[in-house]
Parts: C-alpha cells; structure tokens; sequence
C-alpha cells in the first residue's frame, strides 16, 4: 500500500557516530555536556537508542540542563512512545533555550497519538519562533494531505525544501502526496531523488513501485525486487494497477503474491476482495512473461 515516511517525523539524520560511553567522571563539566549533545542527537538519529540513553544517564547523574531534558524527551519518543514524550516534552515548552524544539517534538508526539488538531497548533507554534524547524514543517505537510489540503501541504513542503534540498523524508512524503493526487509521474521524480539520497529508505522504494504501476510502468516497478521482497512488492505494484484501473493485472499480481505466502498474506487477500467487489469484470491477467522472476 501507498505509505508515509515514519522517519521523515523523526530526528533528521547527522553524520557524528556515538562514541562508547566512557566512565563518568567525578563532574561533567558543561562543555563536556554541550560536546555530547550531538554524539547523543546522532545515536538516537541511527537508531541506537541504548547508546543515547546510556550516554543521558550518565551525563544527568552529575548535571541538568534544558538542552539534556529535550534529549531525554527525544529518546522517549523514539523508544517509550508518543505518551511519555509528551510529558517530557510539555516541561520544557516554557524554557526559552528549548521552546520551539519542544513545540516541535510535542506537535510530532501528538501527531504520533492521532491528535492532528493539537498537534498542528503545536507545530506552528514551533516554526513561528524558529521557521528553520525541518520537521515541523514535514508534520504540518503531512496533517495538511490528511485534510486533502493540498495547496498548504505544497507550501510547507516548500518551507522543508527550502531548509534542506536533500532531505530525503521531505521529498519522500511530498512523493506520497502527489500519489493522492493522482500525480503519478511527478511522485516518481520526488521518490527516485529520495531513494538517490538514501538508498536504504524502504518506503520511498515502496512508494515508487506504487508510483511507476499507477503509470503502468510494470516492468521498471519491480527493479531491485528480490526472492525475500516479492511476496510484498506484488502486492504494491496490484495496487497501482488497481489504483490505475488496470483490474486485471492487478488480480494476476495479487494473486502471485498468494501464492508465495500460502499460509495467508492478509494484505493480497484484502486487495484481491476490494478488486472483486468492484463492477468491471475480471479477466485471466496478464502472463508469466509479465511477472518478476
């Protein structure tokens, strides 16, 4: 299915690696601090959130600050849930030094809980102290396609792009937003540059399979599957011919995909029954030829 980039409401990605924590010493001393904090900001970034919450841990036994807090509720967003962050969060929307990232990461947990109005007055309350705010700008993007308003999902976009040309998750969900539109070949230039800039982002592949069969581009749609992604990129390729209209491919795709997962594959089942409830009469597909091998 057409998907949203989970990533592109997180911390945006830094090149600085973690370090291993080192014993803490009898006080940290504030520049230490302030030299961890972005050693802190990439572990959480890539994923490695033992790392970050050791590396917390250790500095806040011997020292506190506002900029500390924002890390902790960062690492609880990305690992506690959106609840818990939203109290750590709500703390330090009153501190000046963190105010807006707080707005920030309060909109983006919010946004998490499914409490889009509150999450929007958070997140423009973020970028009206600090327009530079990258993910809020995405978040605003993404509550903006959910109410179908496209003209400011483009312009918050806009502002995205502006701040980072190369972000991978902005042009990923903007991607997203013209398949909603039906603006397939537009979609496709937005995810090819975002799979170019991060190779390894799989929903911007998945997105621009999605992108290439509401073209009927079916052949270029499945570069780069393999024997362990098949089974799912059948299924996304059947909803962009579904989507196209093209009925019959889409039941011959859904239909492999069944039968490389014979237990069951809830998401080719529920497609195939969508397909089949539909007017138009279904054929015999296409032929092998056709499919990926």
């Amino acid at each position: 299915m057409i998907r949203r980039i989970a990533a592109g409401l997180g911390i945006a990605l830094l090149t600085i690696a973690a370090a291993p924590p080192a014993p803490p010493p009898a006080a940290e001393p504030a520049a230490n601090v302030a030299a961890a904090l972005p050693i802190i900001d990439a572990a959480i970034a890539s994923g490695r959130l033992e790392d970050a919450a050791l590396i917390i841990a250790r500095l806040a036994a011997t020292h506190d600050s506002p900029e500390l807090r924002l890390r902790s509720a960062e690492l609880a967003l990305a690992s506690a849930g959106p609840v818990e962050a939203i109290t750590w969060f709500s703390t330090l929307t009153d501190v000046p030094e963190t105010a807006a990232r707080a707005r920030q990461g309060l909109g983006l947990a919010q946004y998490r809980t499914g409490d889009h109005v509150a999450a929007q007055k958070s997140l423009e309350a973020a970028v009206a102290a600090d327009p530079a705010l990258l993910r809020s700008w995405i978040a605003l993007a993404a509550i903006a396609d959910g109410k179908r308003d496209f003209a400011a999902a483009d312009a918050a976009y806009a502002k995205a792009l502006a701040i980072d040309p190369n972000s991978a998750a902005a042009l990923t969900n903007r991607g997203y937003s013209l398949l909603l539109r039906d603006r397939a070949a537009d979609a496709e230039a937005d995810l090819v540059r975002a799979a170019q800039i991060d190779p390894g982002l799989a929903v911007a592949q998945t997105n621009l399979r999605v992108a290439r069969a509401m073209q009927g581009k079916y052949r270029e749609a499945f570069a780069g599957s393999n024997k362990e992604s098949l089974a799912a990129d059948l299924n996304n390729v059947g909803f962009g011919a579904l989507a196209r209209g093209d009925t019959h491919i889409a039941e011959t795709y859904f239909n492999r995909a069944l039968s490389l997962n014979p237990r069951f594959d809830p998401i080719a089942w529920a497609n195939l029954r969508y397909l089949k409830s539909l007017t138009q009469p279904l054929g015999t597909g296409v032929s092998d030829e056709e499919l990926p091998h």
